[in-house]
């Protein structure tokens, strides 16, 4: 009945050190995902503000000195 007890023991701790890690990695996942959101949604916003400055500067490519104007 002992060995039976000591391996029905050895199970519950390595289920509640199971339970314990998949618990920490649930929540390392969830840091990870918002660290991603956060990552596109700097990456949406640059690539807005690239967006908006490629035509601002195509409508005033006129003002710019030749030199620069053969540039773009």
């Amino acid at each position: 009945m002992t060995n039976s007890n000591e391996r029905r023991d050895e199970l519950d701790e390595r289920v509640t050190n199971l339970e314990s890690l998949f618990t920490h990695l649930e929540e390392k996942v969830s840091d990870l995902d918002g660290v991603v959101i956060e990552g596109h949604k700097k990456i949406e916003e640059l690539s807005d503000k690239v967006d908006h400055l490629e035509k601002k500067m195509e409508s005033e490519k006129h003002d710019f000195p030749d030199e620069i104007r053969d540039l773009l």
